[in-house]
C-alpha cells in the first residue's frame, strides 16, 4: 500500500507540499483553509504538526477540497500525501512511555508518511529515539528531514544508512538549508549542496539506494528548483513553508467564487508553474 504512496513522490520533480512544521499554525481555522486552498492549487502533500487534533482538521480539509474542486471543475489530486512531523528535540528528553503516549495515535491509516525533524539536534544522542519511532511506524514511509546544521556529512550519511535498514524502499529524504542567513540565497546553496552530497556519497554509493527521493524542505519560493536544475542536482519535489502562502489571504480568509480563482492562479504561477 505505502510503496504505491512513495511512488507519487519517486516519479516527478513536480511533487509540491504544503509544511506547517514541527509547531504548526495555532488557529485550526486558518489551517484549514489553508489546507483547501493549497490542495485546490495543486499541491500533492500537506505536512503537519504532530498533534491529534490537527490531523483531524487535515482530513476535514481534504474532504472539503473534493468538493469544492467539483464546484468549481477543477481537477486535484484526490489522495493527498499528509505528512506528520516529528521533532526530535521535543521527545528528546521524553522516556518512551511518554513518546509512545505522544505519537502513537499517528500510527492512524490516513497518515501516509512520518517526518523525522534532526535539524535542532545531535542526532547520535538519540539512537533509541530513533529505534524506537521506526519499529513503531514500521508500515508507514519515513522521511528523514535534515541539514548540515547539526550533522557532519559522515553522521548525515550514517543516519540514512540506519533510516534504510527500517524502512528499506519506503525512505524519503527531506533536505533543508541552515537558516542561519538573512538573505534566504545562502540557505538555497546550503539546501542544494547538501542534496548534492546526499546524491553522490549515498545515493549513487549502492544500487539499493538508487530510487530514493530527495524533497527540498522550507522553501520560500522556486528559486532552489531553478539552482538544483542549473547544477544538476537531482530531486523530487519541494516543500514550501505555509506562511508563504498565507501571505496571499485577506484577514477574513472569505472569497467569493472568482476571488478563488484568481488566488489560486496567483498561487500556481508564483510556486507550482
Amino acid at each position: 500500500m505505502e510503496n504505491n504512496k512513495i511512488d507519487i513522490i519517486k516519479k516527478n520533480s513536480k511533487f509540491y507540499k504544503l509544511d506547517f512544521g514541527i509547531d504548526g499554525l495555532d488557529n485550526l481555522d486558518k489551517t484549514y483553509s489553508l489546507i483547501i486552498l493549497a490542495l485546490l492549487t495543486g499541491f500533492s502533500g500537506i505536512d503537519i504538526t504532530a498533534k491529534e487534533e490537527i490531523l483531524k482538521t487535515t482530513l476535514r480539509a481534504i474532504k472539503k477540497a473534493k468538493t469544492k474542486a467539483k464546484e468549481l471543475n477543477i481537477q486535484i489530486n484526490p489522495n493527498p500525501l499528509i505528512f506528520a512531523s516529528i521533532g526530535m528535540n521535543q521527545i528528546s528528553n521524553l522516556d518512551n512511555n511518554k513518546v509512545l503516549e505522544k505519537i502513537e495515535f499517528l500510527k492512524n491509516d490516513e497518515v501516509n508518511i512520518i517526518d523525522i525533524h534532526f535539524n535542532e539536534i545531535d542526532f547520535l544522542s538519540n539512537m533509541k529515539k530513533l529505534d524506537l519511532i521506526c519499529t513503531l511506524f514500521k508500515d508507514k514511509i519515513i522521511s528523514v528531514n535534515l541539514s548540515r546544521k547539526k550533522l557532519s556529512n559522515i553522521h548525515m550519511i550514517d543516519l540514512l544508512k540506519r533510516c534504510f535498514n527500517y524502512s528499506k524502499k519506503n525512505l524519503v529524504i527531506e533536505v533543508e538549508g541552515l537558516r542561519l542567513y538573512e538573505n534566504s540565497f545562502n540557505d538555497i546553496l546550503q539546501a542544494v549542496s547538501t542534496a548534492d552530497i546526499i546524491n553522490k556519497q549515498f545515493i549513487e554509493s549502492s544500487p539499493k539506494y538508487k530510487k530514493i527521493p530527495i524533497i527540498f524542505g522550507d522553501c520560500k519560493n522556486k528559486d532552489i528548483e531553478k539552482l538544483a536544475f542549473k547544477c544538476d542536482v537531482p530531486f523530487n519535489g519541494i516543500s514550501f513553508f505555509y506562511k508563504n502562502i498565507k501571505s496571499f489571504f485577506k484577514n477574513n480568509y472569505s472569497y467569493s467564487i472568482e476571488e478563488i480563482n484568481l488566488l489560486i492562479s496567483e498561487i500556481r504561477l508564483n510556486y507550482l508553474d
